[in-house]
């Protein structure tokens, strides 16, 4: 009775064992390292995919558009060497074990880091309440959904822009603002300050600032030299259209005086020789 009662203990132990054993191997899991790809443009990244699978039968990993090479591999884990990425890609990690495949995503980001910040400013000149325009150019940066550009007055925060724009390409980023000119901005120094936060992914933070560009502002003023100076050029200016009407007045004075005697003494002459 022992015997038999100790044989059904060990019949049920080896059943748990080979059911834990079986339903270890239908619940295995696929990981990627890392868990959040982050690769300047350009250049190479390296790829994890593992699992916790006794003895896998099959591993790999896919993607599109990226040449891979596998480096080194282990019993439950594949490295591979992913070159020249460009843009923002896929990527699919797989193991089949017991004759179950799963898979594992993760989305290789590509960035750019602002390097260069070009800032326009027109006119270089205004008049007080009139418009000037703050053009900031950031070429080819991403990803644009993390990038900051901040207009700067000095040190002072004049206007900031973040972006929405998702896009798995590299482009152009453009911030334009109008601002009217006050007397308090002659002089002044404007510049923008460019940054790509990638924090939420890595820890890597990337700024750079444009050139300082410098606001003249003139304010219209009619103060007593002003107004002098401008009689003063009215009355030269009236003159020389007087002595030149003069002239021309003259001038013909001149000529009809001198062809209209020369006509009476010749028709004098003429009628005094036929009365003879």
């Amino acid at each position: 009775m022992e015997m038999l009662l100790f044989s059904a203990w060990d019949l049920m132990a080896f059943l748990a064992l080979l059911s834990s054993t079986v339903a270890g191997e239908e619940l295995f899991d696929v990981t990627v390292w890392p868990e959040w790809p982050l690769v300047e443009a350009g250049q190479a990244l390296w790829i994890n995919c593992s699992t916790n699978c006794t003895h896998p039968e099959k591993g790999g990993i896919e993607t599109r558009n990226i040449n891979k090479t596998m480096w080194k591999e282990g019993t439950h884990w594949k490295a591979f060497y992913l070159s020249n990425i460009s843009q923002d890609s896929h990527i699919i990690c797989y193991f089949t074990c017991s004759g179950t495949q799963k898979k594992k995503s993760a989305n290789v980001t590509v960035y750019r880091p602002p390097e260069q910040v070009i800032l326009n400013l027109q006119p270089a000149w205004a008049i007080v309440g009139k418009n000037f325009t703050l053009t900031c150019h950031v070429p080819n940066v991403g990803p644009l959904e993390y990038l900051t550009l901040t207009l700067l007055q000095g040190t002072e925060t004049l206007h900031r822009q973040t972006f929405t724009t998702v896009s798995k390409v590299l482009q152009d980023a453009w911030l334009t603002f109008n601002v009217i000119a006050r007397k308090e901005d002659d002089k002044s120094n404007f510049s923008c300050y460019a940054e790509l936060d990638l924090r939420p992914y890595s820890e890597q933070f990337f700024n750079a600032s444009s050139a300082r560009k410098m606001l003249e502002i003139f304010e219209p003023s009619w103060n007593n030299q002003m107004l002098i100076i401008i009689i003063i050029t009215t009355l030269l200016l009236l003159v020389f259209v007087i002595s030149v009407c003069l002239c021309f007045a003259y001038g013909q004075h001149w000529r009809h005086q001198r062809t209209g005697g020369y006509g009476v003494l010749a028709a004098w002459r003429i009628h005094r020789n036929r009365c003879v």
